[in-house]
C-alpha cells in the first residue's frame, strides 16, 4: 500500500503542470513585452516574508518567433519564523512561458522541474500577479493627489 502512495506521489511531482491566464483588454504586443520583462526581472522581494526568495540565477531564453520564453532559475533564502530555527533553502524552478493565440490573450506556464503541483501554482500565480502589476493602467494625477492628501 505504502509503495503505490509513493509512486502516486513520486508522479505528480514528475508530471507537468500548466497554469493559464487570460489577459483581457490588452494586446498580444502588451502581454508579449511584459511576459518578456517579467521572464527578465522578477520580484521576489515584495511578498510577504514567508515568500520571499533571492535570485542565484536567472537563466532566460526568449524565442521571438513562436512567443516562447524557458526560464531556469535557481532561488534560496533563509526563512526565520518567530521562536523557530533558521531554515536555509533552495529551489529550481525550469518552466516555459508561451503566449497562446486567442482574444483575449492567455498566458501558459509549463512545469518542467519536479515539484509539488500546489508549488508551482505559487510561483505562477506569483508571475501572472507581476504581469498584472506592469499591465495595469497608470495611475492619474488626480488619483495620485488624493492618496496623497488622504490621512
Amino acid at each position: 500500500m505504502m509503495h503505490r502512495l509513493f509512486i502516486c506521489v513520486l508522479g505528480l511531482m514528475l508530471a507537468g503542470c500548466a497554469a493559464h491566464q487570460p489577459f483581457p483588454g490588452h494586446t498580444d504586443d502588451q502581454v508579449w513585452t511584459v511576459m518578456k520583462a517579467v521572464a527578465q526581472s522578477p520580484d521576489y522581494k515584495t511578498a510577504h516574508y514567508t515568500k520571499r526568495w533571492f535570485i542565484v540565477n536567472n537563466f532566460v531564453d526568449i524565442d521571438e518567433d513562436s512567443k516562447v520564453i524557458e526560464i531556469d532559475r535557481e532561488l534560496e533564502r533563509v526563512l526565520q519564523r518567530p521562536q523557530t530555527n533558521p531554515l536555509y533553502e533552495k529551489v529550481n524552478w525550469i518552466f516555459t512561458v508561451r503566449l497562446l493565440d486567442g482574444d483575449p490573450p492567455v498566458v501558459e506556464i509549463e512545469n518542467r522541474s519536479p515539484s509539488l503541483p500546489t508549488k508551482f501554482d505559487f510561483e505562477a500565480q506569483r508571475y501572472f500577479a507581476d504581469m498584472q502589476v506592469l499591465l495595469a493602467p497608470p495611475m492619474s494625477r488626480d488619483a495620485r493627489d488624493s492618496i496623497a492628501t488622504t490621512p
